[in-house]
């Protein structure tokens, strides 16, 4: 691979007619749990000449609010892994998946456990598709979050990760910054004299800057803001990722208030310091926020970590 790639200036026109150029499908999945929410995979596959395989697969989990067809990093990535022949297979939960009206039934359903459930079944899905080729999952916010605690959960029942790589933008985010978005969306959205506990039963409707520009109508994912307590469970846990068998590279963005660059440092140190600490990698985006790319258009480095995981391990379990 040529690490001098560059991605062109207008990739967002140039990505509709690659993705149309590629095999696809599209895969729902229901969480089989009491809720029972929808998930769904959306896969890109090049087109081979002379019966030449792919490079391998990139596995995409965006964050709160978002999906793989309006984050700037992951239609940046999308980009770059199509031109240089990698499967594409992107994960959508409920919380990608906007939707015209907030109800409660919508903040009833959409929970934290249930997004988490849904990102399970998905990578699962996916690793199966995937067995013994070279398979990158790369995470954004929550779902960063997301794919730690589902390897976690995997540790414990005495498994591995069956991916092969895994890049894990700004997972965890602040308490600080949860109790913020909820303060702003009780002044802005709720009566002025409305109750903590009223309060909590209050549907939140989510909005993404990025799904607004692109559609130009407000969409919304609806939850509840106990959905924000839930994150939090998912703690860092030295003692469980210590036992992964990839490597996996933390990134911060140094101007991140959601996910402090700090934090995420603290959490790399501890990790690089225990068993199989070599895995562990941390890189930092000094100018970046929270949605990287977007704001200093790095897409050069969103690359080599792309690349230097592909060069560090080539099979999957």
């Amino acid at each position: 691979m040529n690490s001098r790639y560059q991605i062109p200036a207008n990739f967002y026109e140039l990505l509709p007619e690659l993705k149309e150029k590629t095999f696809k499908w599209r895969l729902e999945y229901s969480s089989r749990s009491e809720n029972a929410t929808i998930g769904y995979i959306t896969h890109y596959s090049p087109i081979m000449d002379n019966g030449k395989k792919p490079n391998g697969n990139i596995i995409l989990a965006p964050g709160l609010a978002s999906n793989a067809d309006i984050e700037p990093l992951m239609k940046a990535i999308t980009y770059w892994a199509l031109t240089k022949k990698f499967n594409v297979y992107s994960i959508t939960t409920f919380l990608g998946d906007f939707k015209p009206e907030i109800t409660q039934e919508l903040a009833a359903r959409n929970t934290f456990p249930e997004f988490i459930k849904l990102m399970d079944m998905g990578i699962d899905l996916i690793e199966e598709q995937c067995r013994d080729q070279w398979t990158c999952l790369i995470g954004h916010s929550a779902g960063a979050t997301g794919a730690i605690g589902i390897f976690n959960k995997r540790i414990k029942e005495n498994k591995t990760p069956r991916v092969s790589a895994a890049i894990l933008f700004a997972p965890w985010s602040t308490t600080q910054w949860h109790d913020f978005i909820k303060s702003v969306y009780k002044i802005r959205h709720c009566p002025h004299d409305i109750t903590d506990e009223e309060f909590a039963k209050t549907p939140m409707g989510l909005v993404s800057p990025h799904d607004i520009a692109q559609n130009n109508v407000m969409r919304y994912v609806t939850i509840l803001p106990e959905f924000y307590d839930y994150m939090e469970t998912s703690t860092f846990r030295p003692d469980l990722m210590s036992q992964y068998n990839i490597p996996v590279t933390i990134v911060g963005g140094g101007r991140d208030r959601k996910s402090p660059v700090e934090m995420l440092k603290t959490v790399h140190k501890t990790l690089s310091n225990g068993p199989n600490g070599h895995l562990f990698k941390f890189v930092e985006f000094p100018n970046s926020k929270h949605s990287f790319i977007d704001q200093h258009k790095d897409y050069k480095s969103i690359i080599r970590l792309i690349q230097s995981q592909h060069i560090r391990k080539k099979h999957s379990k």
